[in-house]
């Protein structure tokens, strides 16, 4: 009887990788949890960037909105607060972010090796 993932006693097992790329948490290799699809999942600089893109994304948004009202166009004034209330709640959430990784940044520096 043979239980699939797990070899049969007496074969000689293959030893579990501890450096090279192959390791989980080794430089360049990957955990499964890092892979999304089968694909390198995304580190916290396209996570960050990604984040900028939407926040200017809603920002340019509000923008058109409010071109539109002030020369007569069909938008309604409610869309635009609501356009505007995201785009400020988006820049707010920005600064957080920004002000949480400077001050993980100046702790790091704080740290004695």
């Amino acid at each position: 009887m043979s239980i699939p993932g797990i070899p049969p006693i007496g074969l000689p097992q293959q030893p579990l990788p501890t450096t090279g790329v192959d390791a989980p948490g080794a430089p360049g290799g990957m955990s499964p949890s890092e892979r999304v699809n089968g694909n390198p999942a995304p580190g916290f600089t396209e996570a960050l960037t990604d984040g900028i893109q939407q926040v200017s994304q809603l920002e340019h948004q509000a923008d058109a909105l409010i071109q539109d009202v002030a020369t007569g166009g069909p938008t309604k004034v409610h869309e635009v607060m609501v356009a505007n209330t995201q785009s400020a709640l988006a820049v707010d959430l920005l600064v957080q972010v920004r002000d949480r990784g400077l001050e993980a940044y100046q702790e790091i520096m704080r740290m004695q090796l």
